[in-house]
């Protein structure tokens, strides 16, 4: 067995940490028991792990699929550091390399190579650990620069120390904080993010890209706190939503877009709606044109398809449109009444009840124009929306006969 081909620390830590602390958890609670509470803050903080994980190590850092506030960067780092899975730079560097070279040699974590290559074996491997860092957009970054250069006394801290500290502080028990919400939680959300790298590889359907390995499942969405939408996230990586439909469990997309209503993330980066259709589209003509059933009139039926959803999407900007030209436009209005009312000084009150007859009609003027323009997209939204529908009724016929 050739040793010098695996990096000795990482597989020890790896092997070690669940290990221990499996074995220190069932002593602990023989011979002293666990605290109700720090049950509760173990899961409590595992779900913030993970998080910290998808949220800022994956689509923030990562992807870049959207700019968070420098306080909010700060938690996703601190907590994500409690994670042992790297610092930010190599995380994000390796994983630009995945997406880039998925499915080939090139790939840290080739599912081509088997399952527990992709989901952990890979890390034991010099190989992978000794891979330049090449994110040269987040080297500029002085807090993960930081975080890179002091990882692991940071990573003892906030891993074991911080959560140890908390449940002595709130329930007495140092120690069995430092089992359960320390080594235990760690080795639980470490096994989150390698599914991401395995299972999601192997379990679920391709419905955007045919041609790569990574799969759409509902239940790895659930496991991996809604990166389990993979195929998806491959075939439109900038997205900050991997789990698209408002249903699909994706808790890291509603995070983000919380953050983003309280003013802590802006610039949500989105894939229009055309073109993850006509992914979808492509995929199933792909299935059909393997029977042999392709036509002429299943082409006229797909061009339909794509044209109705480009005609919502022109639909529903131009109602966004109208909405902001009118608020605007009442704004104004306003405006000018309050420049007239100063303009007039002491003569104000003689000419106050004209002043708001006037003020009154124009603005029900504008809000009768804008009502009935509002009416009439809606309307053509509803009907264009009821054609897209019964169009891929159509298509769906066709794909489930292939």
């Amino acid at each position: 067995m050739n040793l010098s081909k695996y990096h000795l620390p990482v597989w020890i830590y790896l092997v070690l940490n669940p290990l221990i602390s499996v074995l220190l958890a069932a002593a602990y609670y023989h011979y002293v028991g666990f605290h109700a509470g720090i049950l509760v803050f173990a899961f409590v903080f595992a779900a913030l792990t993970n998080l910290s994980i998808t949220v800022g190590y994956h689509r923030l850092f990562s992807h870049r699929s959207f700019e968070a506030h420098p306080a909010v960067r700060f938690l996703l780092l601190l907590v994500g550091t409690s994670a042992w899975q790297w610092p930010v730079l190599k995380w994000a560097s390796d994983h630009r390399i995945h997406h880039h070279r998925i499915d080939t040699a090139g790939d840290p974590y080739d599912i081509g190579r088997g399952f527990w290559h992709a989901h952990m074996g890979w890390m034991f491997l010099r190989e992978s650990i000794d891979l330049p860092i090449r994110a040269p957009d987040l080297q500029k970054d002085a807090m993960l620069r930081f975080q890179e250069r002091y990882y692991v006394p940071l990573a003892i801290l906030t891993g074991y120390l911080l959560p140890a500290l908390l449940t002595w502080l709130m329930f007495g028990d140092f120690f069995g904080g430092l089992i359960v919400a320390g080594g235990i939680r760690i080795a639980l959300t470490q096994q989150s993010t390698f599914f991401i790298n395995s299972l999601c590889h192997y379990v679920g359907s391709r419905p955007y890209d045919a041609t790569i390995s990574a799969r759409d499942s509902w239940l790895m969405a659930i496991l991996t706190h809604g990166e389990g939408y993979h195929n998806f996230h491959h075939a439109f990586q900038l997205d900050y939503r991997n789990g698209i439909r408002w249903y699909q469990w994706d808790p890291t997309k509603w995070t983000i877009y919380l953050l983003s209503i309280v003013g802590a993330a802006k610039n949500l980066r989105t894939i229009p709606a055309e073109a993850i259709l006509r992914a979808r589209l492509q995929v199933d003509e792909s299935v059909i044109a393997k029977r042999g059933q392709i036509t002429d009139s299943l082409k006229g039926l797909r061009d339909k398809i794509l044209g109705a959803q480009k005609q919502l999407a022109k639909l529903t900007n131009e109602y966004s449109r109208i909405k902001s030209e009118y608020r605007e436009r009442k704004l104004q209005i306003e405006r000018d009444y309050r420049n007239r009312k100063l303009a007039l000084g002491a003569a104000y009150s003689s000419k106050k009840i004209e002043l708001q007859a006037e003020y009154r009609r124009i603005s029900e003027e504008i809000t009768d124009c804008r009502n009935r323009k509002i009416a009439e997209i809606r309307r053509d939204i509803k009907l264009t929306r009821i054609e897209l529908s019964g169009m891929l009724a159509q298509w769906k016929v066709h794909r489930s006969f292939a």
